[in-house]
């Protein structure tokens, strides 16, 4: 592991307040790198919490520093903007006789302590209604959306010019096609677990999954863009935080949401995980639902560090251009991931051929493009 790593990393677990201070004080041009590689994981404002949390002495220069906390405070209003955008959306939703629940994102991030809340980078939107596809284009349009991009699991509503709105009718998919099929029985089972007021923080009374939802759907989540773009520390320091707002009686043996990791052949991955996020985080031992593997873990991390945020920064995926040079980037980048997870990553090019046909036949059937 090079020095600016373990700088980082270091950075990472003063930040969520598993250790004091750096191991060394990092040099300039350290900082600068510590920065870049904050930028490609999308954790820029996490890590000014770190900062401000450092001795005096190990933190960078004052015009650097003046810089970084630019960009912290730009973070802070996005988010304050988001926060203000879901309440509206969640309103309208429900004023329109739909049922909303904020996924991911901002809904994770109210399970982040109030200190870092306002500096985890803020994305789209993800908003889940029970209504399926028909009824979401129907919103849509109901709103004078034309051209509605829409798929198997989204669809993009254009709400506000600074702000992007996916509309989800269903939770998550798996490219697996038989396991998918398992994976919405699944969501339906479990369809109450996905409406419950934060039980994080509770600062801007959103509707979102239960914490112990989220234990099986955010690894799911990272699992997926794991395989088929990449992951960043943005989402892995969000699952760290669903772990840690667990409520300490919860019986592994006996939850819904922990069994299903297995039942979705995830616990090597989750193991996986488990080792990057003690090694990189420093999350303790007794926060963590499985055994940490140190070989798929380092496997992992080497992934993560590549690729970035959701792979923005991993060479294998880039392409010349158009869907066929997206698909090719996509097969091309899971050919390395086959010894690790061949069962989901074989299905890739047989989920691409379905869902076009699928899509075709909902067009044909009267759904519009």
């Amino acid at each position: 592991m090079v020095k600016v790593d373990k700088l980082f990393f270091g950075l990472l677990q003063v930040t969520l307040g598993n250790r004091d201070r750096l191991s060394v004080v990092p040099s300039a041009e350290e900082w600068t790198e510590i920065y870049a590689e904050s930028e490609r994981q999308a954790i820029t404002g996490i890590l000014l919490h770190g900062i401000e949390k450092l001795p005096a002495e190990q933190r960078p220069a004052k015009v650097f520093l003046l810089q970084w906390i630019g960009v912290g405070e730009i973070i802070k209003q996005q988010n304050s903007l988001l926060n203000g955008r879901c309440k509206e959306l969640t309103s309208n939703l429900s004023a329109a006789g739909l049922h909303p629940t904020i996924l991911k994102g901002q809904g994770i991030a109210q399970c982040y302590p109030e200190s870092l809340q306002k500096l985890r980078l803020p994305g789209d939107i993800d908003v889940y209604v029970d209504c399926g596809l028909r009824k979401a284009l129907e919103y849509a349009e109901s709103l004078g959306q034309k051209n509605v991009e829409w798929d198997y699991k989204h669809l993009h509503l254009h709400l506000w010019d600074d702000t992007e709105v996916e509309m989800h009718y269903h939770v998550e998919v798996l490219l697996n096609l038989w396991k998918n099929r398992k994976l919405q029985k699944w969501f339906a089972a479990h369809e109450e677990q996905l409406y419950n007021h934060t039980d994080c923080t509770d600062t801007t009374d959103l509707i979102t999954p239960t914490a112990e939802f989220n234990v099986f759907y955010i690894l799911l989540h990272i699992y997926r863009h794991f395989l088929y773009e990449g992951v960043g520390f943005r989402q892995i320091i969000d699952y760290y935080f669903v772990l840690k707002n667990l409520n300490e009686n919860l019986n592994v043996n006996e939850s819904y949401a922990y069994k299903a990791v297995g039942e979705f052949a995830m616990v090597k991955f989750a193991k996986g995980l488990m080792w990057v996020m003690h090694e990189a985080l420093g999350m303790q031992r007794d926060w963590m639902l499985w055994e940490p593997d140190e070989k798929e873990g380092r496997y992992i991390l080497k992934q993560v560090m590549t690729g970035g945020n959701f792979g923005h920064h991993d060479k294998r995926l880039k392409h010349s251009g158009g869907k066929l040079g997206a698909v090719k980037a996509i097969l091309t980048h899971n050919m390395h991931l086959i010894t690790h997870y061949p069962a989901d990553v074989v299905w890739a090019p047989v989920w691409i051929v379905w869902h076009k046909v699928w899509k075709t036949w909902m067009q044909f059937k009267g759904l519009k493009v």
